[in-house]
């Protein structure tokens, strides 16, 4: 029983190594593009794209507030917004190919 229990904890224990390398892997390639940050922001080529892809993103959420901001000489809209549990989002998103282009 006890060589039974053992071996129990150690499959448990490499199930959540293995879940825990796997979320370092994922999370890598999720930052890309997912507009958690300016870093990372979505590319869009419009103002309703932004909002869009957004409705997709979060389906759920309200939204709070828009914001133009810079970076050196690039510009980033940020959508705010508050989600079903109550917690603020946050999307980025590159408008450098039209922003100032009118």
């Amino acid at each position: 029983m006890k060589q039974s229990s053992q071996l129990f904890l150690i499959a448990l224990l490499s199930l959540f190594l293995f879940n825990c390398s796997g979320a370092k892997s994922s999370d890598t390639k999720k930052s890309v593009n997912d507009g958690s940050s300016i870093k990372n922001a979505i590319k869009v080529k419009s103002v309703s794209e932004e909002y869009e892809i957004v409705r997709k993103l979060c389906p759920d959420c309200k939204m709070n507030g828009q914001a133009l901001i810079g970076e050196g000489n690039k510009h980033y809209d940020v959508l705010k917004l508050t989600n079903s549990k109550g917690e603020e989002v946050k999307y980025y998103f590159d408008i450098n190919s039209f922003y100032g282009k009118w």
